[in-house]
């Protein structure tokens, strides 16, 4: 497979140096009911769990949330999902089972609601379920929380909970709210980050040696600046370069623009107030690190009085999705390609 391939690896040899973050993810697995995975986006969460699961054997059920449809969730659409995955594992006949029939006083009658989604789980018993992206599950009426805390609980059945939405992620899980049903469980936390500028340039070179693509030291060097530890974006400029020949520039502007429009389609659900968001992302992708002073200057500047609890409720949004975050001196554009589209394209 190669490292520059960007499909979500799935084996050690293809997972770039990131043991110390498998070794707890193993660890976690083996003597945990539940494991969280957080990092921004593009970090490799997705890598990182696959390649442990199936380096390690375990029969697991992925449940990717990104594809939930907008707006409010249903839980019959979360089971529709588990359905599809269920339907690929040779394993899962039993489980499938629970949301086709079961048979009540000798008549076969369909189950629906959270009676199916626990009845899933109770099949799935000795296996692991993943929720990557958990933080959609937000979207719904339906307590999900409430039932991973039965399951961790009363089942015997292992939870991986992945989200580069961190904030919200958090906010999802509520395992410090002392109302909320998973408060107190003991759970370990997986934290993945950016790899350093050295790790990046072997990253690159050695990505470069598997496909046998030449790439000068100045390239090289620059593209470690541009995309400054994301190991996403490094794939990414490898798969491109190695594909298609294109040059640092054309790639950087297409990873900028695509994040861009990842940031735009967030921004959807602040309706009539999308357009504050927008100013404060531009200040902050301009003055970075910018400080709540000019953020607020910038904002009145443009729109008029803005109050302090709403631009407080607007930087605390952007940095619970993962866009912005808090730094020493301010606040900070996240992700680099997406600063560098904030500037370039907006």
């Amino acid at each position: 497979m190669g490292y520059f391939d960007p499909q979500p690896k799935i084996r050690k040899e293809d997972f770039f140096d990131k043991e110390e973050e498998l070794e707890r993810l193993s660890r976690g697995l083996r003597h945990g009911r539940l494991v969280v995975v957080s990092g921004l986006r593009r970090y490799g969460k997705t890598s990182l769990i696959l390649t442990c699961l199936n380096e390690e054997k375990y029969d697991y059920v992925y449940v990717d949330c990104r594809l939930l449809p907008p707006g409010m969730i249903s839980l019959s659409f979360v089971l529709k999902m588990l359905r599809g995955e269920l339907e690929r594992r040779a394993w899962a006949k039993r489980a499938l089972k629970r949301i086709e029939e079961v048979a009540v006083g000798g008549v076969k009658v369909r189950l629906r609601g959270e009676e199916t989604l626990i009845g899933v789980l109770q099949e799935l018993e000795g296996k692991v379920v993943v929720l990557d992206e958990a933080q959609e599950l937000r979207r719904s009426k339906y307590r999900f929380d409430k039932v991973l805390a039965y399951a961790y609980d009363h089942l015997d059945v292992k939870l991986v909970v992945s989200g580069s939405q961190v904030g919200l992620l958090h906010r999802f899980l509520r395992v410090d709210d002392p109302e909320a049903p998973l408060y107190g469980r003991p759970y370990v936390e997986v934290r993945v980050g950016r790899l350093s500028e050295e790790r990046s340039k072997r990253f690159l070179l050695e990505g470069f040696r598997q496909y046998g693509v030449e790439v000068s030291e100045e390239e090289v060097e620059e593209a470690i600046r541009q995309f400054d530890g994301v190991i996403g974006w490094l794939t990414y400029f490898g798969y491109s370069k190695v594909i298609g020949g294109e040059g640092l520039q054309s790639i950087v502007d297409k990873a900028s623009r695509l994040a861009l429009n990842e940031l735009e389609h967030a921004l959807k659900v602040y309706g009539v107030a999308e357009e504050r968001y927008r100013e404060v992302l531009r200040v902050i992708a301009l003055a970075q690190p910018a400080r709540w002073a000019q953020i607020k200057r910038w904002v009145e500047a443009r729109m008029g009085r803005i109050p302090n609890n709403t631009l407080a409720s607007i930087i605390k949004n952007l940095v619970d999705s993962g866009f912005v975050e808090k730094a020493l001196e301010g606040y900070v554009i996240s992700d680099p390609m997406l600063r560098n589209g904030i500037i370039k394209f907006w």
